[in-house]
């Protein structure tokens, strides 16, 4: 009863009005097969006739942070449909944009899709920025204990880049909050940092983020 609830609600999630899209690899490995996972390229967000509502940050050389979230994300998502997982995208190349007219709802949003559908997980992928310009490195939120295996994982997998690590603690934030599945905020690194940024611009660099994301995930899921 339960499988054939998700089936059903995958393919609603997959042509909701805010652009989610549903992906799945069908000669996938078993590792991760039967998870669902919630990735979450964070921005990106417009009001209805067609005007910037959540954009995210941009870096000094033009860096948009949520383009660098989509791509993260879309790579990641990649990797999890190969290893036999079910993957919701809250933004795609396909959407690239949701429709919203509350930034907070919104982003309440999409950690509430995690919870409606029994996902395995939420991961929601960012950048940050500062005012500071050699404020550098990756940050790693969460807030509920189950929560805390996949953080640990995911600073685990992000340390051999080299990024260094601008915060890893329990954060109460939108997304944080509003999910009850084992949920995860990454900061990938500071668009506002001429190094972070000049990596985080880098579609090989993004893989390897995606791919540090994917083993974190695996170290924590994967049977």
């Amino acid at each position: 009863m339960k499988s054939r609830w998700l089936t059903g609600a995958l393919r609603f999630a997959s042509t909701c009005a805010f652009g989610v899209v549903l992906q799945s690899g069908a000669s996938a490995a078993a590792s991760l097969r039967g998870d669902v996972f919630v990735v979450d390229p964070g921005h990106g967000t417009k009001f209805p006739d067609g005007t910037p509502l959540n954009v995210g940050a941009v870096g000094p050389g033009g860096l948009q942070e949520e383009q660098v979230a989509l791509e993260v994300g879309e790579d990641l998502a990649a990797l999890l449909r190969a290893a036999g997982a079910k993957v919701v995208l809250t933004r795609s190349h396909a959407v690239p944009f949701r429709i919203a007219t509350d930034k907070r709802l919104d982003n309440r949003a999409r950690a509430a899709l995690a919870n409606r559908l029994g996902a395995t997980a939420f991961v929601a992928i960012h950048c940050d920025s500062s005012l500071e310009p050699s404020a550098h490195g990756t940050s790693i939120f969460w807030l509920r204990p189950n929560s805390v295996s996949l953080a640990n994982a995911v600073r685990a997998r992000l340390r051999p880049l080299d990024l260094g690590e601008a915060a890893f603690h329990a954060r109460d934030l939108a997304v944080t909050s509003e999910a009850r599945v084992p949920a995860v905020l990454v900061e990938l690194g500071f668009v506002s940092n001429r190094h972070d940024a000049a990596l985080l611009a880098a579609p090989a660099f993004q893989k390897r983020e995606a791919q540090a994301l994917f083993n974190a995930i695996a170290d924590t899921f994967a049977r």
